[in-house]
């Protein structure tokens, strides 16, 4: 080989080398680049407005912006993905990370042993305060069958709206609300969905416990079936004001209930009569005269001025004939509580001129409850 041969035969050689090299280099800078488009998803925002990309690949800007927009890109990060397994369920990806927290079972109890009625308490998953919630509810514990939803008024229906989705606040915070409009003696069961915002909608979180209504309840007692007043002389002033009645009530009326008294007729002995004291049950007044009457110990009572018995009392009315009676005693709803042996003590008087004719005297007074459901 000449020198020329050898020579040219090196430079060739030297070339290569450098070639090889360059392309090194070359795929030095490719990775460099992949590797710095590699980062992690920002939440899309600018002032105005609020932009959802779901991409993916092996490219991309984190922070584009102009005068009036913000676009976040994407890279190395996967948009959707449900792995699961027997008992359990991941959400990964930006779907996932912009939605709400999924909320866990709602508190389902019956507190007042109600028939018609559920108080739920939302279990918020520590979402923040403007997220809302709508629940469904059934009888089925799969809410595979007989699956409807609790509307803004806390009714029930067929059919899930926008404006059924509320607050903590406005689903009563650890306070509740009731769901009304249930079927009695029913096993039923809630569970809940939460979103803040558009793409944020959780799926349905686990079911509460099956909590059953009531039937509806009432019972109702006199203490006595009879009554009997004092001998009326000049030593008691023809006056007996010492006989009483007491009622017991229970029941599960959500709106309370009225105990209603009438007289079948005045005190009657053949053909004469004790008058029935003057004053009426809307403005009972401080005894005064002659007649047969009665005052309560409701301090509360419906059908005129709460207190009109107890303030400044005792004060006296006389009994009706009419149906179905005066308010002597109440409990005004909505009871939170179911009502137990509640009592009322109603008492009688009966004062008589020295004139009066001497004879036994008698009446009957009927006590009607009426609850209202």
């Amino acid at each position: 080989m000449t020198k020329d041969q050898k020579l040219k035969s090196k430079k060739q050689k030297y070339r290569r080398k450098i070639l090889h090299f360059l392309f090194f280099i070359s795929i030095f800078e490719i990775l460099s680049l992949i590797f710095d488009f590699a980062t992690f998803a920002a939440l899309p925002a600018s002032t105005n407005f609020k932009l959802q990309e779901y991409s993916f690949g092996a490219g991309g800007t984190t922070n584009s912006t102009s005068t009036n927009f913000k676009l976040n890109g994407i890279a190395g990060q996967i948009e959707f993905g449900r792995p699961s397994s027997t008992n359990f369920k991941a959400g990964i990806g930006l779907t996932y990370m912009m939605k709400t927290n999924l909320p866990l079972a709602p508190t389902l109890s019956n507190p007042s042993t109600n028939y018609d009625r559920l108080k739920i308490v939302i279990n918020t998953g520590s979402n923040p305060t403007d997220a809302t919630y709508a629940v469904q509810i059934s009888t089925d514990p799969t809410f595979a069958t007989n699956s409807n939803y609790v509307k803004n008024d806390f009714t029930i229906g067929p059919t899930l709206a926008t404006t059924d989705f509320q607050t903590d606040t406005l689903w009563g915070s650890a306070s509740g609300v009731s769901i009304t409009g249930l079927a009695r003696n029913t096993t039923y069961y809630v569970r809940a969905k939460a979103r803040q915002g558009n793409f944020t909608e959780t799926e349905w979180g686990p079911a509460s416990s099956g909590i059953a209504t009531s039937d509806p309840s009432l019972t109702f007692s006199i203490d006595s079936s009879t009554l009997t007043f004092t001998n009326l002389n000049a030593s008691n002033a023809y006056t007996d004001s010492s006989k009483t009645t007491t009622i017991t009530t229970s029941t599960n009326a959500y709106n309370g209930y009225v105990v209603n008294a009438r007289e079948t007729a005045a005190l009657t002995a053949g053909a004469t009569t004790i008058a029935d004291y003057i004053s009426p049950n809307s403005t009972p007044t401080v005894w005064s005269g002659t007649g047969f009457g009665y005052t309560t110990n409701d301090n509360n009572i419906t059908g005129g001025t709460p207190d009109r018995f107890t303030n400044g009392g005792p004060k006296y009315a006389g009994f009706t004939t009419s149906s179905p009676g005066d308010p002597v005693a109440d409990h005004p709803g909505p009871v939170l509580t179911a009502i137990a042996n509640e009592q009322f003590t109603i008492t009688y008087r009966v004062t008589t001129s020295s004139s009066q004719k001497a004879a036994k005297y008698t009446t009957s007074v009927l006590y009607i409850v009426v609850p209202s459901y």
